[in-house]
């Protein structure tokens, strides 16, 4: 199967073969899925035994929203002379190009084209620079025999503690989601990726077929944060994990085609098996007379982008965004898909913990902790294009540093979900008990999150049963074979007791839980002669 899901991906690049475009872009939109020639009952034709396995492992139902696209739909838009460049199977649509303007204003009348929007046209008007720029040369930076310059970015969140018990990224697969990665075939920080085989694909979004490692430095130096490994010069967060490495970011223009390119990427890593997006990329505003989003828009739903980061994680995957570098602009807030609820979003602090003055703040526009948590991203060491180590500012250079560290740390326990995995991000958090619209919950340990995994890991099941799981304001206990019970308590993942009671005989329904704050507790019973404990979440 796996030859037939490369030729569904390649599929809509095979339709443009040959064609010169030199049209406008729009995302067309379909009314439904009808006519499919995939079945949900067959994964396997359109999903990775590895992506499949994801969710399995997860307990995430297949739904119509897997399925690819009707491809008679796609076929009948080609038909029409209009060049299909891309599937959205999650935005049901497809990404065409065309110069016939009067004919994509009539083809929302088509039956099964719902909606037709522009989202690509050649500007003169260009949005403001899109990555801060990187400077040669490391200074004074604080170095270690083990990761030279890359240590301060590790020791802040104590990283290095994962490193220390040998989970360095092994078997976790990330997706890095940027601009391109120049010379990344090339340079020496990447070539044991190379030599063991870690570097599984790569894959052009914005100009299919495309050569990645021709354009596009910043994805470059994002991905030297996580994948980079020199000798005493320096160590990222995940040397030792596996990548794909797609373009979805657009050098030349800041149009919505490329949240729609996000998307694809997205959805790219969802079906090939990855399991962490690392995304290094923000979006409000756009060039010429585009609209650009307002801060009203960062409110978890609103953006393209975002709602393809929330489908993402709903997949199981773990998403990592920067929280955007407006900070010290009239914009000030995050940025998208940093809004998500579901997506980590990190800030960016100095090697003194000390706030970032370009570092977005939060909250979400419905008032949400966000950024999620902080990293190192101001005079991030990293590797640059020409082969040289650099220190980078910026929160894309903070979101990798997390992304690398949140693999070790799900290798570590991969039992974990990955809703599980973002309570105990948070949770590990320095501030977590009073979050801040700076920091989010703070800067994360860890050595603390490692600790409070392993005592997720020990509890055991038992014959007990606790619903719902995750829970509202109450939960019920029940248990098929030791009812006689003496105590229950809930802890928070400080080690806090958050609730107790004393109780004889099961079941029993835990109430008045409602102004509890959501995350992820560990529900202790205490029997006649011994205990168990569980893993239970409030939503």
């Amino acid at each position: 199967m796996k030859n037939k899901i490369h030729l569904y991906f390649a599929l809509v690049f095979m339709l443009v073969s040959g064609i010169k475009l030199k049209g406008q872009k729009y995302f067309v939109s379909f009314a439904d899925k009808n006519n499919n020639t995939y079945s949900l009952e067959s994964p396997s034709e359109f999903l990775s035994q590895r992506a499949i396995a994801r969710r399995v492992k997860q307990d995430i139902a297949f739904i119509p929203q897997d399925l690819p696209v009707s491809q008679a739909y796609a076929d009948s838009v080609k038909r029409m002379g209009i060049a299909v460049l891309w599937a959205s199977k999650w935005l049901n649509g497809v990404i065409v190009e065309s110069s016939k303007h009067t004919l994509m204003d009539t083809l929302v009348k088509v039956s099964f084209v719902k909606d037709v929007q522009l989202i690509w046209k050649e500007t003169a008007r260009k949005a403001v620079a899109k990555f801060n720029k990187v400077e040669e040369g490391i200074g004074n930076l604080k170095s270690s025999a083990e990761y030279g310059v890359a240590w301060m970015q590790s020791k802040t969140v104590n990283g290095h503690y994962l490193h220390q018990n040998n989970y360095e990224g092994q078997n976790k697969v990330i997706a890095v989601l940027d601009n391109g990665f120049n010379s990344a075939n090339t340079l020496s920080s990447f070539a044991h990726l190379w030599q063991d085989e870690r570097i599984l694909s790569v894959r052009d979004v914005v100009n299919p077929g495309a050569d990645v490692f021709a354009s596009g430095e910043h994805g470059t130096q994002v991905f030297s944060i996580m994948g980079g490994l020199l000798d005493s010069q320096l160590k990222g967060s995940a040397p030792k994990a596996a990548y794909h490495l797609i373009r979805t970011e657009d050098n030349g223009s800041e149009c919505p085609i490329e949240e729609y390119n996000w998307v694809v990427g997205a959805e790219y890593a969802d079906s090939i098996g990855a399991d962490i997006i690392n995304s290094s990329l923000g979006y409000n505003y756009f060039d010429g007379d585009f609209l650009s989003y307002s801060n009203a828009a960062m409110d978890g739903k609103t953006t393209v982008v975002t709602r393809g980061a929330q489908i993402a994680f709903s997949k199981g995957m773990f998403v990592v965004c920067s929280a955007g570098n407006e900070g010290a602009k009239s914009w000030e807030k995050i940025t998208a898909p940093a809004d998500a609820n579901n997506v980590l979003a990190v800030a960016a602090m100095d090697a003194d913990s000390i706030r970032a003055p370009f570092s977005s703040y939060g909250p979400s526009a419905d008032y949400r902790v966000k950024p999620d948590i902080a990293a190192m991203g101001k005079g991030t060491a990293l590797q640059n294009t020409s082969g040289n180590l650099a220190l980078g500012d910026g929160t894309s250079f903070s979101a990798p540093v997390i992304s690398g560290f949140v693999a070790c740390l799900w290798q570590a326990f991969p039992q974990l979900k990955n809703t599980e995995l973002l309570h105990v991000m948070r949770q590990c958090a320095h501030n977590y008990s009073n979050p801040d619209y700076a920091f989010g919950y703070g800067i994360p340990d860890f050595k603390k999150a490692l600790d409070v995994s392993n005592s997720i890991e020990r509890y055991q099941n038992s014959n007990f049963i606790t619903y719902p799981n995750p829970f509202g304001a109450s939960f019920t206990i029940s248990s098929s074979a030791d009812r006689r019970v003496n105590k229950i308590s809930m802890y928070d993942m400080a080690g806090h007791i958050v609730y107790q009671q004393k109780i004889s005989d099961l079941p029993v329904q835990v109430k008045g839980l409602h102004d509890l704050p959501k995350g992820l507790y560990l529900l202790k019973i205490e029997l006649q002669k011994s205990t168990r404990t569980f893993k239970i979440v409030k939503n």
